[in-house]
């Protein structure tokens, strides 16, 4: 059972999510218009989300695990 939460929570691409995310939207935005399920003023009405995930898969966008933020010394403290 822990197998299937894995795959369902991504756990295969670890600190690559938002990167798997955002070329899903866009691709998914865009599979939608080429089937004719959307038509083109819609496709370019959700244009800013598809450029906005494509942004974020080139620019390699990481969202760190809360794990590896560990509160302690500051950069104030020497």
């Amino acid at each position: 059972m822990n197998t299937l939460g894995w795959l369902i929570t991504g756990g295969f691409a670890r600190g690559y999510r938002t990167q798997v995310l955002g070329v899903t939207g866009a691709l998914s935005t865009v599979g939608l218009w080429a089937v004719g399920d959307m038509s083109l003023a819609d496709l370019v009405t959700r244009l800013p989300m598809v450029l906005g995930g494509l942004g974020l898969a080139a620019l390699g966008a990481k969202v760190d695990d809360a794990a590896a933020g560990k509160p302690g010394k500051s950069a104030r403290q020497k």
